[in-house]
């Protein structure tokens, strides 16, 4: 459970960013909201997966994220649908553990 709190409070924080495009998002709200939602799914907690899921998928839709961060998105958006986080192509993997490390979240579940 202490692993899918920050999951749904991030969740819920992007729920509320997302819904107004025009607020300025940026590619570090996508990873603030991301990785701890990856990383919870990752330890096989799946309460915040759906929502997370909706969430990332606005933010990639918002045309205002970089080329890397719009990688990310589409990334963590395959782990998060995955069936289990530990199944990903190491490919997919990798870009979703160095988006988060540079952006300042060190994953604890997907390694």
């Amino acid at each position: 459970m202490r692993r899918v709190l920050p999951a749904l409070v991030a969740v819920c924080a992007l729920l509320g960013v997302a819904g107004c495009a025009e607020s300025g998002l940026s590619s570090s709200d996508l990873y603030r909201i991301g990785c701890p939602a990856v990383d919870s799914v990752a330890a096989g907690g799946s309460a915040a997966n759906k929502a997370a899921v909706a969430g990332l998928k606005k933010l990639r839709d918002s045309g205002q994220l970089g080329a890397d961060a719009q990688k990310w998105a589409v990334n963590a958006i395959k782990a998060l649908e995955s069936p289990s986080g530990k199944d990903l192509p190491a490919d997919t993997r990798n870009v979703i553990i160095k988006g988060c490390h540079d952006n300042g979240y060190t994953l604890h579940n997907l390694r």
